[in-house]
């Protein structure tokens, strides 16, 4: 039986961290700051998905390196259970302090990676994670960097990623169905309650 070759997190990816979002000090007056979009641990959706975003505003120029790419790769720093692909340009946006983004090289196929951080990632990591008997738990860039990596031939890193993304789609789609059912479900008992008290 062939053993299958791995390979370390951090020689086939850029693990960043992000952009501190305290306010910088002696710099209260916002005339002529830079304002960015600023996503947020709170800002990940579970559907692979970017909420929302917030404003920071900055007196210096951000580090091009900051600045969210498509296909890069969010996690949280605390308390990490998501992995989330960045799937389309997102214009003057920065990430925060309180995430890692995961930039993959070319031989590897992001949405495979971000299958893998998601799924069998999380797992290794709250294993081996800081202050895992506190409440808040942390990761550290040092912990992603040793993940081990199957390298795989890119076609099935490619058939395994998009399997990923069609999962995170029909869980969006089952969810919005699920909401939905509430609502209508709601909605006929309001009806049959308010009918009931017109009758008494």
């Amino acid at each position: 039986m062939t053993t299958l070759k791995k390979v370390k997190l951090k020689k086939i990816a850029d693990i960043l961290n992000g952009v501190p979002d305290a306010k910088q000090p002696g710099k209260a007056n916002t005339t002529g700051a830079i304002t960015y979009n600023f996503i947020q641990p709170n800002h990940l959706g579970i559907s692979n998905d970017i909420q929302s975003t917030s404003e920071i505003k900055r007196h210096t120029s951000v580090d091009d390196s900051y600045f969210v790419r498509k296909n890069d790769i969010l996690l949280k720093r605390l308390n990490p259970d998501i992995a989330t692909l960045i799937i389309e340009d997102m214009s003057n946006t920065v990430f925060s302090s309180n995430l890692f983004v995961i930039r993959v090289f070319k031989d590897y196929f992001p949405a495979y990676i971000a299958c893998l951080l998601e799924n069998q990632g999380m797992t290794w990591l709250n294993s081996n994670i800081v202050g895992s008997v506190a409440a808040i738990k942390s990761i550290s860039a040092k912990s992603l960097a040793a993940l081990d990596i199957p390298a795989i031939d890119y076609d099935k890193q490619e058939a395994i990623g998009q399997m990923w993304l069609l999962y995170k789609k029909r869980k969006k789609l089952l969810g919005n169905m699920i909401e939905e059912d509430q609502r209508l479900m709601a909605a006929v008992i309001n009806s049959i309650t308010a009918s009931a008290k017109e009758e008494e």
